[in-house]
């Protein structure tokens, strides 16, 4: 399995059903899902940097978890049809 899928999984255990389903149809949500796993690593780095921006940059990439989280949450309700939900 991809390893932005199994990040995005992790994040969203109560939706694995629907991540499995649109990762296995859709180029662009498995882009979102690595740039999702991506982020998450690079706060990791970060958050134990010594690097006098450490700071900066954790906000910078926390706030683009955040941001790839509603994308994806919105990719995820937008594929379950109405009378699914």
């Amino acid at each position: 399995m991809d390893e932005g899928v199994t990040a995005v999984r992790r994040q969203f255990p109560a939706r694995i059903k629907a991540i499995d389903d649109l990762s296995a149809r859709s180029e662009d949500f498995r882009e979102i899902c690595r740039d999702f796993a991506d982020a998450q690593s690079a706060l990791q780095k970060w958050n134990v940097s010594t690097d006098p921006k450490r700071d900066e940059r954790v906000v910078e990439y926390q706030e683009l978890i955040v941001e790839l989280s509603k994308e994806i949450e919105g990719a995820l309700d937008a594929s379950v049809p109405p009378t699914a939900r």
